[in-house]
């Protein structure tokens, strides 16, 4: 049975998403992102800053049902290690506020675990990934949006 989850998740991440709707995956619409905002920097390319707020776009966020879905961060470099993002402030199934935890400089990609009966029942990591740069190169794009703003 764990054989054929794990090849199910891993067929999805390969999958192109068709025009008319989405894959499901065990009964549920599988999560899709479309974007990523950092209000912060005012970036939309994926480029993340730590401990502040990000706006997450997509279709099928599922976050409505917290308690039992969760969001969190992988880095691609250690993909067994999984960072829960545990302030989530608005949810919709289209749009997501969160404020991020501490992060180390890295890529990352989006998880979200589905929780059944208070046990993780699997775990599904999205096909994008955002990075986070060193403090200097963010205190430099903050600058150069503020500067913009005035």
């Amino acid at each position: 049975m764990m054989k054929d989850k794990k090849k199910t998740v891993a067929e999805l991440h390969h999958r192109k998403q068709e025009k008319n709707g989405f894959p499901t995956l065990f009964g549920k619409n599988v999560p899709v992102i479309n974007g990523v905002y950092d209000p912060l920097t005012g970036m939309r390319d994926g480029t993340i800053t730590p401990n502040a707020p990000v706006v997450i776009t997509g279709e099928n966020l599922c976050l409505s049902s917290l308690g039992t879905i969760y969001l969190g961060l992988s880095p691609v470099s250690d993909k067994g290690t999984l960072i829960h993002v545990k302030r989530v402030f608005k949810y919709t199934d289209t749009e997501v506020l969160v404020i991020l935890p501490n992060l180390e400089p890295g890529e990352y990609s989006p998880v979200m675990t589905f929780h059944t009966g208070g046990k993780v029942s699997f775990t599904y990591t999205l096909p994008v990934s955002w990075r986070v740069l060193d403090e200097r190169y963010t205190a430099l794009f903050v600058r150069r949006s503020c500067s913009e703003l005035i």
